[in-house]
């Protein structure tokens, strides 16, 4: 769903931003049965241990994604920035198998994440990457440039410390139901139960982009 006369990107930092409560990987690590008392992603950008994997199968994950209880409102989200010009990315700085079934799902334009290495339809336990805190924000450079979207004309939507450097380099970031140490490094904050009560903040970047 790729709009040639694209105004602006929308960075979604899905981890913090699409579930409730835990964040988005330890959730779906719990509905998979796996230990994850320390598999959220901390604030320093530090990504969960990718062992516990081991064996679980592709298709078992996709299972779980499709029933996943996520935040009212990302589909409409999603859909309101394609229709007013603004490109939707979704990134992550955990399990790229994650993101990418949910960027499918909702539309996205594109995603990042941290590869978890597969073998005959399963999990190897393996990253085929070390994680790195700038992951986010070197994504979204490479993308913005990619689209001819100067980071001017980008917006960021998160809640987590591992966001800071991506909210110091776009034209609007935007702290969703965070904590007080997140909301000080945004431009705006928003709480809300439902994702569309990002679109008035997100509206200001369509403005500043006509």
């Amino acid at each position: 769903m790729f709009m040639s006369d694209h105004l602006g990107v929308v960075f979604f930092s899905v981890d913090c931003v699409l579930s409730e409560g835990c964040g988005l990987t330890r959730l779906v690590e719990e509905r998979l049965g796996l230990c994850a008392s320390e598999s959220t992603t901390e604030p320093d950008g530090t990504a969960p241990d990718a062992e516990r994997w081991a064996g679980v199968s592709e298709s078992a994950l996709h299972t779980e994604l499709e029933g996943l209880a996520l935040r009212p409102g990302v589909q409409e989200t999603v859909d309101w920035c394609w229709r007013n010009g603004l490109v939707p990315i979704a990134l992550s700085l955990t399990w790229t198998p994650i993101v990418a079934r949910l960027a499918d799902r909702f539309g996205f334009h594109s995603y990042s994440g941290r590869p978890l290495e597969t073998r005959e339809g399963h999990f190897t336990g393996r990253a085929t990457r070390p994680a790195n805190a700038t992951d986010q924000w070197r994504f979204a450079v490479r993308r913005a440039d990619e689209l001819g979207v100067p980071l001017a004309g980008c917006a960021a939507v998160g809640a987590c410390l591992a966001d800071a450097q991506l909210f110091g380099a776009v034209g609007i970031s935007i702290a969703f139901n965070a904590p007080d140490d997140v909301r000080v490094l945004a431009d705006t904050a928003v709480d809300g139960d439902d994702l569309r009560t990002l679109i008035p903040a997100l509206e200001q970047l369509k403005a500043r982009t006509r």
